[in-house]
């Protein structure tokens, strides 16, 4: 039990959102974010060939291959070298990331989230992701449709859907394709966009900036027109969550949550057809739920900061 000595701390003291003081801005504030980033993305590409040139030895493929675009395309799908390196990514860089969060967190206690959670955080985070997820359903059929009279945006579809069958499992693969999508890059995804760089963006900013440059650099991570269309709605979703829960482990849950329906791994798990729209009607049931245990929290929130 807390003495009456220790429970008397100023006001905001020990949380880090309550604690209006900010920190001076330093060279890992900026520097940290965007090196990792650009770890990230140069480790993931170098692994993912690492292993197509493998596969090709193993399988005893020639070399001659690589310089046809299409039997490329068709080389990283049979290796499934976006899977393997996304894995061999979460090997390497999740060690990393959570070295440096411990680092910073030395000096920095608040850069890394990690209150208590209650059941009403985990149901916040399901629901809100499952919402977002609706939501950018509706969104990305919009843009479907747009496409019928552009075809810069048809373009881009079509070369969304081609990652995305990239990742997916052939015959005997689909554990992997649950290990990487559905487990790994959740993890990895969210310690480097939530725990970093959100982290060291609330040190010297507002939570609300923090939150908003987390959900852009998320988006504009994935590069392709679609891909941003596609994780902008959950990534503003996960930022805001974290920084209303106040632990890593929600964005983290919702992230696996988000790829294991968003991927269709759910859909393929039971049976559900290609075409089926019960899954895209529960998604949408999700939208204003989602949004009513959000608010929620938010004033939830603002009563413990009226109260200090």
């Amino acid at each position: 039990m807390l003495s009456i000595k220790q429970n008397m701390k100023p006001a905001g003291e020990g949380d880090p959102v309550l604690n209006s003081k900010k920190h001076k801005f330093d060279a890992l504030t900026f520097l940290a974010p965007l090196t990792f980033m650009l770890l990230h993305a140069i480790f993931l590409n170098l692994a993912a060939m690492g292993v197509v040139v493998i596969y090709s030895f193993v399988a005893d493929i020639s070399f001659s291959n690589f310089s046809n675009p299409e039997a490329i395309e068709r080389l990283f799908l049979d290796a499934q070298a976006q899977n393997w390196a996304s894995v061999l990514l979460g090997v390497v860089m999740i060690p990393v990331y959570l070295i440096y969060l411990r680092y910073r967190g030395r000096t920095y206690p608040d850069i890394l989230l990690k209150e208590s959670l209650t059941p009403k955080h985990w149901l916040t985070g399901f629901t809100s992701i499952m919402g977002s997820l609706g939501f950018s359903m509706l969104w990305i059929s919009f843009l479907i449709y747009l496409g019928n009279t552009s075809t810069w945006l048809k373009e881009q579809y079509q070369a969304y859907i081609n990652a995305v069958q990239s990742l997916l499992h052939v015959e005997g693969y689909f554990w992997l394709e649950i290990l990487a999508v559905v487990i790994v890059i959740p993890i990895v995804e969210e310690l480097l966009f939530r725990g970093i760089l959100q982290g060291e963006v609330r040190r010297v900013a507002p939570p609300w900036l923090a939150v908003l440059m987390s959900a852009v650099a998320f988006a504009l991570f994935h590069i392709m027109p679609f891909q941003i269309a596609f994780v902008i709605i959950p990534g503003l979703v996960l930022a805001l969550v974290y920084e209303l829960t106040r632990n890593i482990v929600i964005p983290i849950f919702m992230h696996m949550v988000y790829n294991f329906f968003g991927s269709g791994v759910f859909s393929r798990l039971v049976g559900l057809p290609e075409d089926s729209a019960f899954l895209l009607y529960a998604e949408l049931v999700f939208i204003p739920i989602g949004i009513v245990f959000v608010i929620f929290l938010i004033r939830e929130r603002g009563k413990v900061k009226a109260q200090v």
